[in-house]
């Protein structure tokens, strides 16, 4: 049962950046006693949230009052000596410090005049309470991720907090350590903290949470009992992208901007206008050899291993998606592919040649484009220079026939070519971002979450361009969370989870397997999934 007055109070938190509302008045209350959830698909405000309440994110609207006092404008430091004390997805601790010290520096930054002996005393406690304490006297970069996870909750734990918001904790774990971190948070709860959760690791949510709150845009989607949240079928919607999580603008009249609009003509016409981006015939040393070839592929960030062994091949002209929750791997196997991170283990080839290990742009030099997540847009260059850029290998002429391509199919960009490459929207900039892969005339193009917190209007038109980019014969890999979008454009799809491909088939066995639910919010009714998915699917 709440208090009456809430320990933390949220009340019509906005957050905006330029046109972007990456907070749209969310309100939050957490009692003490109690361990709260918040998730949400990709780019939906979470982190942004936790970022506000902890200090590092400044409001643009809204209140934050802790235990009776507005703290809304008050410095991260001054947060966590108020009572606010929080952990990052990646830890971050003082690395030639040992784990003790690391408590220490925690301590005296609340409370500078504390006698060592009662400070001393208050570590042991946390070292043993967080079980650290047989690692006390090692330095912070000896520990294994999970040791180091364990460390970042007993940071926060040294200031005392009567908050503490812990973000994706989960994060880079596998499902023993899971169980681990589960039991630690668990203890963690006393009858004056709060406990607030931001994690993609649903079984964290699930086995912790009283409550949880969903975001979705910005907005607070739904609330409750998190039983009843991971059961709820309007969740569902928005985690596997189906119709529940787009809104039927056109319904209510609505009509895209001509700023959104992707040109279509016919598609013998289209093809020949994309003819420029599209890359010739394969060599005919690697005709009969697949485009793409993963086989055993491990990688990871430092200690935290993430693709656990990956089996992939793709041939030229597939549309191939690959789908999965929150921190499944996606965006590390699109690096893995592109070079941008090396593989641990396994080999990568192209055109059947081995590539493995080889950098980033060696890769780009034989025909493979990456369409990062978060758009990566060069802020002091134009849109034109910005398109240009990935152009330069190739004679001036050749530039301005692939420019000229990639302005008629979004003609936007020519009329902003001018302009500063972030001054214009988000959907904007991701028309950009794809243009810009366009420009090397790739034989293989990875587009990673474009529809990261874009509008559902704007999203559509994205993927109107990628599915003309398919019928010119380009191969696609299209990362998405996005189930519903994903599985139109698609040939094959795989799902992750976990760092391997739990599921893989044509696009209608993916949408009917009853098991894509449950990878994705772990439902308790996974008997209605396969109805579920396959109203979501639409029989296409």
């Amino acid at each position: 049962m709440m208090q009456s007055t809430p320990l933390l109070d949220v009340k019509g938190l906005v957050k905006r950046y330029g046109g972007l509302t990456a907070i749209d008045h969310v309100d939050l209350t957490l009692a003490a006693g109690t361990i709260t959830g918040v998730i949400g698909p990709n780019g939906a405000g979470k982190s942004t949230l936790i970022g506000l309440i902890g200090g590092a994110v400044t409001p643009s609207e809204g209140t934050i009052v802790l235990d009776g006092r507005d703290v809304s404008r008050l410095p991260a430091s001054e947060r966590a000596r108020a009572g606010i004390g929080r952990t990052y997805q990646i830890p971050r601790p003082f690395l030639d410090m040992t784990v003790e010290e690391n408590l220490e520096v925690a301590q005296y930054s609340v409370a500078p005049f504390v006698r060592a002996a009662a400070a001393r005393e208050e570590r042991e406690v946390l070292l043993t309470h967080t079980g650290l304490a047989d690692v006390a006297a090692l330095p912070a970069r000896a520990l294994p991720l999970l040791r180091r996870k364990r460390l970042e909750v007993a940071r926060a734990l040294a200031l005392k907090p009567r908050v503490l918001l812990l973000d994706e904790v989960g994060a880079g774990l596998v499902d023993s350590e899971i169980t681990e971190l589960i039991a630690l948070i668990r203890s963690l709860l006393d009858s004056r903290t709060a406990i607030l959760i931001v994690e993609h690791v649903l079984r964290v949510v699930r086995e912790c949470c009283a409550r949880s709150m969903v975001l979705n845009f910005g907005k607070t989607l739904i609330e409750g009992p998190t039983a009843e949240i991971l059961g709820n079928d309007q969740v569902a919607a928005v985690y596997l992208g189906t119709g529940g999580a787009r809104e039927t603008l056109a319904a209510e009249g609505a009509t895209p901007g001509a700023e959104n609009v992707v040109h279509l003509s016919a598609p013998e016409a289209e093809t020949k206008v994309l003819a420029p981006l599209t890359a010739p015939a394969a060599p005919a040393d690697e005709s009969d050899a697949p485009l793409l070839q993963l086989a055993g592929i491990r990688a990871g960030y430092g200690q935290a291993r993430v693709l656990q062994g990956i089996d992939l091949s793709v041939n030229t002209g597939e549309a191939i998606a690959i789908l999965g929750a929150n921190g499944a791997g996606k965006t590390t196997l699109a690096r893995a592919i592109s070079g941008a991170i090396a593989p641990t283990a396994g080999a990568l080839l192209i055109g059947g040649h081995d590539v493995s290990g080889k950098p980033p742009h060696e890769i780009a030099a034989l025909g493979i484009a990456h369409c990062m997540e978060g758009r990566r847009i060069f802020p002091t260059l134009s849109v034109q220079e910005n398109l240009l850029l990935a152009a330069r290998s190739t004679d001036a002429a050749t530039a301005r026939e692939r420019l000229d391509a990639v302005y008629d199919l979004f003609p936007i960009l020519a009329e902003r070519k001018s302009q500063g490459g972030t001054s214009m929207s988000g959907g904007q900039q991701q028309m950009l971002a794809i243009g810009r892969a366009l420009m090397a005339r790739p034989r293989l193009v990875i587009f990673d979450e474009i529809s990261l917190g874009l509008a559902p209007i704007v999203m559509d038109k994205l993927y109107e361009a990628l599915a003309l980019l398919k019928k010119a014969r380009m191969t696609l890999i299209v990362i998405e969370q996005d189930v519903d979008r994903a599985l139109a454009l698609a040939d094959h799809a795989y799902v992750l989870e976990h760092g391997v491909f739990a599921l893989s088939g044509t696009p209608r066995q993916i949408a009917t397997d009853p098991r894509l639910r449950h990878i994705y919010i772990g439902a308790a009714d996974e008997g209605g999934a396969t109805a579920a998915a396959g109203v979501a699917y639409g029989g296409r």
